[in-house]
């Protein structure tokens, strides 16, 4: 295998990685500032009990953890094929 190709899976593995986190992190900021504008707000109901459900808060959450777990594969792909050939 060429040392290209394992970089190239190398690098899609740190691409979906950061994504990942960058997904993460804003769907924290999304929740923490929707519940906090909430709270902020006369009728609170909503706020202490979350309901209704909002599945659209959860989106960037799941999409987040699907990029983490496909970069996650990827690297160890990476690393196994560079301790394979090298």
């Amino acid at each position: 295998m060429p040392f290209t190709a394992w970089q190239a899976i190398l690098g899609l593995g740190l691409f979906f990685v950061l994504i990942g986190i960058a997904c993460v992190s804003w769907n924290r900021k999304e929740t923490r500032t929707y519940y906090t504008s909430l709270a902020s707000r006369r009728d609170v109901k909503e706020f202490i009990t979350h309901e209704p459900k909002r599945p659209w808060l959860g989106a960037w959450g799941i999409g987040g953890r699907i990029s983490l777990v496909i970069g996650g594969m990827l690297l160890g792909a990476a690393a196994v094929l560079w301790l394979v050939f090298f």
